[in-house]
């Protein structure tokens, strides 16, 4: 009898143990798949953020580059409307640009496809909060917030970008005829015409280098008035004369010329475009946004610079004889990035300003072969010094094309500028 109740009791535990067995079982069973079902919604709830943040990050750009676009195609009479619709648009609260339920392909969404919205409005500067009302200028800086929406509805993102019209020329346009880091060879018949008001009323200025500037051949420089015949060059009203001397200072007997100078810019790509070198690749995104990135100048022509006045070029600028680059009333700003400017061909001409660039990031120099009868009308700027620079060539101050290059009222001068540690989401 005493075996026999053993042998109950054994069975009843074995009975016990394997009932806590299975509740635990049971219990592991719905945890998993109560955490299954969990990282499944997070999934989908992921899946659906990330379709609504790409759409609001869709949106941004659309909202930012249709800005760009009504901007950049307007004239002076369509800045002054643009700056008038814009007012409309800041006045309003909320500031709607791109209403809700915008498609990706920027027209109404339709059903179960992700959408967007895009409210913009001034920011004051001084309190870094939106502002509403009118004055807005060139200079205003605008916050774009973009609302994004999955397909289904469930999922928002927002994400938000400050921008400002940034101008090409954010540094200083040159006030000298030639601004060259280096050397200055002036061989042959090399004519500049000098800003008259360079060194301050009535002070020309011609050459302003940090380096030596050799005043030989048939170098001249003068008056805009004194440059002239069929093949213009300076005939009268000379300021310094060529004879072979090789200025390493301030010479009165050449007035015009300021040789190796204290006061020279350490960064010429800051002291024109307001950026130091380093960060080139800004000024190549301005280029790059408007298509203006070349391999060559050959498509260049008179009307380069109508829609844009920078063109970056990335390999030799070979210009053809009688090619002519810009216009006094549209000039362009026409880097040479580590590559040769070769205007060897006689009649070629240039409106605007061809910047011999170094850049830091290339192991190449960039050069410059000017010979024949050649001109450029604005100024010279390169970051390496130049040889003697043959032929009837010759470098014209123009204030009036240079005023054209900084206008405040011209798109053509402006590109899109994005405000560092601006972007953020939400």
């Amino acid at each position: 009898m005493k075996n026999q109740y053993i042998q109950k009791q054994q069975g009843m535990a074995t009975l016990i143990v394997s009932i806590i067995v299975l509740i635990i079982t049971t219990l592991m069973v719905l945890m998993a798949t109560k955490v299954g079902i969990f990282d499944f919604r997070m999934a989908g709830n992921e899946a659906r953020y990330k379709e609504a943040f790409a759409t609001a990050e869709a949106g941004l750009d659309f909202a930012v580059q249709k800005f760009n676009s009504e901007f950049n195609y307007n004239d002076v009479t369509g800045f002054n409307a643009w700056k008038a619709g814009l007012d409309i648009i800041l006045n309003n609260v909320p500031p709607v640009y791109i209403g809700s339920g915008t498609g990706l392909s920027g027209i109404a969404a339709g059903s179960s496809t992700p959408s967007f919205g895009v409210q913009i409005c001034r920011v004051n500067t001084a309190t870094g909060s939106c502002d509403f009302g009118s004055g807005v200028s060139i200079n205003t800086v605008f916050r774009f917030t973009s609302t994004g929406l999955s397909a289904d509805g469930s999922g928002t993102a927002t994400v938000q970008r400050e921008i400002t019209m940034k101008q090409i020329l954010g540094g200083s346009s040159p006030e000298v005829s030639i601004l060259m880091s280096g050397g200055v060879g002036t061989g042959g018949n090399f004519n500049i015409v000098a800003n008259p008001n360079g060194g301050g009323n009535g002070i020309p200025v011609s050459i302003w280098t940090n380096g030596n500037v050799d005043m030989s051949g048939s170098s001249s420089t003068c008056q805009s008035a004194g440059f002239t015949g069929n093949n213009a060059q300076c005939n009268s009203e000379l300021i310094s004369d060529g004879d072979g001397t090789n200025l390493s200072s301030y010479n009165p007997i050449f007035p015009d010329v300021l040789p190796n100078d204290p006061h020279f810019p350490s960064d010429i790509f800051r002291y024109i475009f307001g950026v130091a070198r380093n960060d080139w690749e800004t000024i190549y995104s301005m280029a790059n946004s408007k298509h203006q990135v070349a391999a060559n100048c050959g498509g260049l022509d008179t009307h380069s610079g109508e829609k844009f006045r920078l063109w970056w070029i990335t390999g030799d600028c070979n210009m053809a004889s009688n090619q002519i680059i810009g216009s006094q009333n549209d000039p362009v700003i026409l880097v040479i990035d580590d590559h040769q400017l070769n205007m060897g061909g006689g009649g070629a001409l240039i409106h605007g300003i061809p910047f011999l660039f170094d850049n830091p990031s290339n192991v190449a120099t960039p050069s410059g072969d000017f010979q024949g009868s050649t001109a450029i009308y604005g100024a010279l700027v390169s970051d390496v010094g130049g040889g003697a620079m043959n032929g009837s060539y010759s470098v014209v101050y123009d204030p009036k094309l240079l005023s054209n290059l900084t206008s405040p009222n011209e798109s053509n001068n402006y590109a899109i500028g994005y405000i560092p540690g601006s972007w953020r989401d939400f």
